[in-house]
């Protein structure tokens, strides 16, 4: 079962003006989400399935939103310095441990934690010495 609107605003209340964040809207990422991101075999995420959606929801919405404002950019990495006058920020550069098509992941807390969840249900193969 996908997760639901009032499950997702009761998770995230930063999301719960409706102005704002219209149900339909919602709604709107909520099948994308299962659609495009994540399939519909909730089996295949070891019952984190409703809680990985919920982050990629939030995450979506974020970069909608984003999007709206005129800003296509995606940022990776944290911030290591700011400016104001002539405004300036710098990002620090990670340890590259993921492929380059989950940075679009790393520009909102939500999309991390998503990517985190992820990787947990979707460990890689482990190839071991076996003696």
């Amino acid at each position: 079962m996908a997760v639901t609107v009032a499950a997702f605003r009761a998770r995230f209340p930063e999301f719960s003006d409706i102005t704002s964040y219209p149900d339909a809207r919602i709604d709107i990422f909520i099948e994308d989400s299962q659609l495009i991101y994540m399939g519909a075999d909730e089996n295949r995420w070891q019952g984190k399935y409703n809680y990985a959606q919920a982050y990629l929801v939030a995450h979506l919405l974020i970069t909608a939103e984003a999007s709206e404002a005129g800003d296509s950019s995606v940022k990776v990495g944290p911030v290591s310095s700011k400016s104001a006058g002539g405004v300036s920020v710098s990002r620090a550069v990670a340890t590259k441990d993921r492929s380059d098509g989950d940075d679009f992941y790393m520009g909102t807390v939500y999309g991390q934690r998503f990517l985190m969840t992820r990787n947990v249900c979707f460990v890689g193969v482990v190839v071991g010495n076996q003696l």
